[in-house]
């Protein structure tokens, strides 16, 4: 398989990534996702491989990302005064639901991790818990369950974004360490649909336009991405305990209510999928 791993000399977590990743940033993902699991005392030794493909899959999302930001906006105006998406900017999107994709079974996400947890404490046959208390067992402080920034660059609405909402998340008191990642996909998510607003509001609040030939109406891109990518910033809000039903739903799993129906809920909930 190509997958070292030895012993690095001097490496944090002690491995060494595989030869196939053979971008820096590649490799700086790979050490950022194992960093993350070893701080959440989560263990990954049997998925070293699957965090290789991811950090393979997000390097390939950001390239498509730097070239979006190089090119400088997503979307032009067709001949009908429409809009008109660059190729680069679906491609981009089309990544970031890839990496979506693998967040659960990679314990990326607060719902995901909670629910590690559960599966082995019950695996291990210890009472009921309460995973609140995680805070002590790392010797941190709440402010350290809170993640690093993501292993790449953040374009300035992302920066903005990510700024933004971590003091959101800190009184909530669940473990963000491992979702360093979700949510540096939620803010490119959402400053996707930021720049859907924009180019509308920028346009008269344009949302269909009509054919030179035939004179029929069809929505913009613009318009009809953004319902792409609510579901895409719906998905992460869920898995992340960011809406109130998830919150409820990760306190419950993090208090240790669990009973078959449940935990059969909880094993389908790791293999879910984004449509």
């Amino acid at each position: 398989m190509g997958l070292e791993t030895r012993k690095a000399g001097g490496s944090k977590h002690g491995y060494r990534p595989p030869k196939f990743l053979k971008t820096r940033r590649s490799r700086q993902v790979w050490s950022y996702l194992i960093d993350a699991l070893d701080q959440a005392k989560i263990d990954y030794t049997s998925a070293l491989m699957s965090i290789a493909m991811l950090a393979d899959k997000i390097d390939g999302w950001r390239e498509h990302a730097d070239a979006v930001y190089a090119e400088g906006d997503r979307y032009e105006e067709d001949r009908n005064k429409g809009s008109l998406e660059s190729d680069e900017s679906m491609a981009e999107r089309r990544a970031r639901v890839e990496v979506l994709k693998d967040l659960d079974q990679t314990g990326l996400t607060v719902l995901s991790v909670a629910q590690v947890r559960a599966i082995d404490r019950l695996a291990n046959q210890n009472d009921l818990f309460n995973p609140f208390e995680l805070i002590g067992q790392l010797d941190q402080a709440s402010a350290g369950l809170m993640p690093s920034p993501p292993p790449w660059t953040m374009r300035p609405k992302e920066k903005q974004i990510w700024k933004e909402l971590l003091p959101l998340l800190e009184p909530s008191g669940f473990d963000f360490s491992t979702a360093g990642i979700s949510l540096g996909l939620l803010c490119a998510a959402i400053a996707d649909w930021q720049d859907c607003k924009e180019w509308i509001s920028d346009h008269g609040g344009r949302h269909f336009a009509a054919s030179a030939e035939t004179g029929r109406t069809y929505e913009i891109s613009a318009s009809y991405n953004r319902a792409k990518i609510a579901k895409q910033i719906r998905e992460l809000l869920k898995k992340n305990g960011m809406t109130v039903y998830s919150c409820a739903k990760n306190k419950a799993i993090s208090k240790g209510k669990i009973i078959s129906p449940e935990l059969a809920e909880i094993l389908g909930f790791i293999g879910d999928r984004v449509d």
